[in-house]
């Protein structure tokens, strides 16, 4: 296989990861807006700060064992949550 080939096999590889990343989260975010319409029927206010410290501690944890960065998954982490508090806020006043 000659190098260039190589490179775009890879390549290929990480565009099939990335968009397993992306569907991944567009389901994660169909569930956020049903935890939304939930949260709502039941009163219950968008940011359970115990479960986000919970959640972000067992990324963490999965991510160090799988040799990940702590910096890399606080940040990714506190995108998705930020984001999906919006979509449960949204979801809220539908």
């Amino acid at each position: 296989m000659e190098k260039g080939d190589e490179l775009q096999e890879l390549r290929t590889q990480i565009d099939v990861l990335d968009r397993s990343i992306i569907t991944s989260l567009a389901e994660r975010m169909e569930l956020v807006e049903e935890i939304g319409r939930y949260k709502k029927a039941h009163n219950i206010e968008a940011l359970d700060a115990g479960r986000r410290d919970g959640l972000l501690k067992t990324w963490i944890e999965t991510g160090k064992a799988l040799s990940l960065p702590e910096d890399l998954l606080r940040e990714i982490f506190e995108a998705i949550h930020r984001h999906s508090l919006t979509v449960e806020e949204q979801s809220k006043n539908l």
